[in-house]
């Protein structure tokens, strides 16, 4: 039978990351990245530089470098000797990140908007998502139609039809109001 070997961390552990070689492993937990030696489970260095706790992190395919994501909205990016070179924010708290294996670009993403950053670029492009459809949806007596009604004008629709009407205009149909306005 095959030998597994554990670690204790007394922190909660969120992600956690392999350098691609092999040698490190990255570990989102509480407020900081730990970084272990893979070989002897040793702890290199713990990072600090977030401010609340940190739920991702990812190495790059080249492994010059690796992203945390903090619930704190920033992501940081470290060099392999452990130094945080760039530091950018979101709108919300950090959910995930992930490197692209091919053009080394890093994708990070909150609940709000998503982030691309390159090596090769100063700036951060920053999207931000279209506010959800926030229809309510109703089943009448019948089972199978289903009506859904416009949060600001209570106009009731079916489902199918409002949906449709919505994607194509942006708007609801009756009052105009558009989906990216809070309701």
């Amino acid at each position: 039978s095959a030998v597994v070997t554990t670690w204790e961390i007394r922190l909660h552990v969120y992600d956690l990351a392999f350098k691609p070689d092999g040698s490190q492993l990255i570990i989102a937990a509480g407020l900081r990245v730990l970084v272990y030696d893979a070989t002897d489970g040793s702890i290199i260095q713990p990072l600090k530089g977030h401010k609340d706790i940190v739920y991702c992190v990812a190495y790059a395919k080249d492994g010059k470098r690796f992203a945390s994501g903090s619930a704190d909205k920033s992501i940081i990016i470290w060099t392999s000797k452990l130094e945080g070179i760039l530091k950018y924010t979101h709108n919300d708290s950090i959910q995930c990140v992930a490197y692209n294996p091919v053009t080394h670009q890093l994708a990070s993403c909150s609940s709000g908007d998503f982030g691309l950053w390159s090596p090769e670029q100063k700036d951060v492009l920053i999207k931000r998502w279209p506010r959800p459809l926030k229809w309510e949806y109703f089943r009448s007596l019948l089972p199978e139609v289903s009506i859904t009604m416009c949060p600001t004008c209570f106009k009731m629709f079916h489902s199918e039809d409002y949906e449709l009407l919505v994607l194509q205009h942006n708007c609801c149909p009756y009052c105009r109001r558009p989906i990216d306005e809070p309701n």
